[in-house]
């Protein structure tokens, strides 16, 4: 089989069906583009549309497949169509098995790209949170001040204030003993 030779041949009964692209995609209910296709030698019609092709194209599938008319009084050997419906049926396989390539390539492609953007904005919202300074919790009970006789502001349990600030600051539980 002979993807050029199978186009220039669907293209050629097209004409003389006086057929245009697009009346011949619409009947066989793809685009207009896949017949082009066909008819340039780009690629082969699924396997699966032959006998509608041939059907439209008032021609037999063996003389699709062979890209030239048969004579009524022509035969073609079993072994001979044998291999051109496995030739088929090969090209249909490939064909199937490129997309699914094509498809995983693209899916893993697109989460590539989700995974890095989440992490762009996860990290832009990190730095958005704490300008690059470490956050304290303010909000913790363990920063409670009061004044003391001399009107200086001191904690009210310093080891628990220390405790929280080694926590706030992620510091290694060794740097928090040497601490205490």
């Amino acid at each position: 089989m002979d993807k050029e030779r199978m186009g220039a041949f669907i293209s050629r009964i097209r004409k003389e069906k006086k057929l245009t692209q697009k009346e011949l995609a619409e009947q066989l209910h793809v685009t207009d583009k896949a017949v082009s296709k066909w008819e340039r030698g780009m690629s082969y019609p699924d396997i699966s549309m032959l006998e509608s092709i041939a059907e439209i194209l008032e021609i037999s599938v063996l003389e699709l497949l062979e890209g030239e008319r048969i004579s009524d009084d022509a035969s073609i050997e079993k072994e001979e169509a044998q291999q051109l419906l496995c030739q088929s049926i090969s090209i249909s396989d490939d064909e199937i098995n490129r997309k699914h390539i094509r498809s995983k390539s693209i899916i893993l492609f697109a989460a590539l790209i989700i995974m890095l953007l989440l992490s762009i904005i996860l990290n832009i919202l990190n730095y958005e949170r704490d300008d690059g300074k470490a956050m304290l919790s303010v909000d913790s009970g363990a920063y409670e001040t009061v004044l003391d006789d001399n009107g200086t502001v001191v904690f009210t349990d310093p080891q628990k204030a220390l405790e929280q600030l080694a926590k706030d600051l992620g510091v290694s539980d060794a740097y928090k003993k040497e601490v205490q």
